[in-house]
């Protein structure tokens, strides 16, 4: 039987991560190690953890590294063949780890396993079953806000806000990229792994529960935003570019708009010098990626999406004007990629 590690970010998450680590001890499947990664947390759930869960370890990084960067830190201690990464609001039902673990024993050819994830105070109520991905690289939970379904079978997926893959995987495709502070550090990662070959399956059957609760504060468009340039310039093929850039000026016009209205205008347009000031490391990781790469972006891009949606966002000029317009154009240049 395959081992698994568990890492867990905290950051002053006291209230909840209790429950969370205990999830991962009633689970129906052994040989699970967990491993809590603190990004320097200031409200005693260190000490906490210490004396409620001693089998547990803990990384001390001092600091808050964001979510990527700490992630690094407790897989570099971990030995597990399989790894799993959480947030420190889930709780898994008992037999999540089984069935996610059971899916990757079941085909090399599935780098990583994605959960069904509910709320955990509507249990009946679906959080994400996968993550659906705009070809211009802005991400919607799938189902979010749908009712649960036992009538539910595995697919293929872009990203996973979750996933569990193989410790081959995350060696081979190098870890979360720490350049990503805060938001898409996991679809950087999915992508990646999908651009070396392998591929990312949803398995409902495996159910974790969700304490949501959705930020739409300022700092979250701007990092958002910042990162979904940051990953297309680094991921996707020059052709591919070059096919969707009329859609990403549109989107840009739009993100402007959004902005100026909002109050975040300065930081969007601060994004871009950020982005001006990355774009030497951006080529390296390019360069880097060629030989990593085993699959043309023609066979990544078709799991993405024509329609946009955006999370806490219901606007009759989204929905109505720009996403079909999106969707029209990406039948058109889809065949040419």
């Amino acid at each position: 039987m395959k081992k698994i590690s568990a890492i867990i970010v905290n950051w002053n998450d006291k209230n909840v991560i209790g429950e969370c680590i205990q999830s991962l001890l009633d689970q129906d499947r052994n040989q699970i190690d967990i491993i809590i990664s603190d990004n320097g947390s200031e409200d005693g759930s260190v000490d906490f953890i210490r004396k409620r869960f001693p089998s547990v370890q803990i990384v001390e990084n001092c600091k808050n590294l964001g979510f990527g960067s700490a992630i690094n830190r407790g897989l570099s201690v971990s030995d597990g063949d399989y790894l799993i990464f959480l947030n420190s609001d889930l709780k898994l039902s008992t037999s999540c780890i089984g069935e996610l673990a059971n899916f990757l024993d079941s085909d090399p050819s599935i780098g990583g396993v994605i959960p069904k994830i509910l709320h955990i105070k509507q249990q009946d109520t679906i959080n994400s079953l996968g993550v659906l991905i705009n070809y211009t690289g802005i991400a919607y939970p799938n189902l979010l806000g749908q009712k649960d379904s036992s009538q539910m079978y595995s697919f293929d997926a872009a990203c996973g806000g979750i996933f569990m893959l193989r410790r081959e995987v995350y060696e081979t495709v190098g870890g979360f990229d720490e350049e990503l502070f805060l938001y898409h550090e996991d679809h950087d990662l999915s992508w990646r792994i999908r651009l070396a070959g392998w591929r990312l399956t949803v398995v409902p059957k495996a159910v974790m529960y969700h304490h949501y609760n959705f930020n739409k504060g300022v700092r979250k468009f701007y990092s958002s935003e910042k990162n979904r340039l940051y990953l297309l310039l680094k991921n996707m093929e020059v052709k591919t570019l070059t096919l969707i850039f009329p859609a990403l000026i549109l989107v840009e016009f739009c993100q402007w708009f959004h902005a100026a209205i909002n109050r975040w205008l300065l930081l969007k347009i601060k994004s871009y010098f950020e982005i001006l000031a990355l774009l030497p490391r951006i080529l390296r990781k390019r360069k880097k990626l060629k030989s990593l790469r085993k699959v043309p972006d023609k066979e990544i891009v078709h799991i993405y999406q024509g329609n946009l949606a955006v999370s806490g966002m219901s606007n009759p000029l989204l929905t109505q004007v720009l996403s079909p317009i999106l969707n029209i154009y990406w039948s058109m240049i889809r065949h040419w990629i």
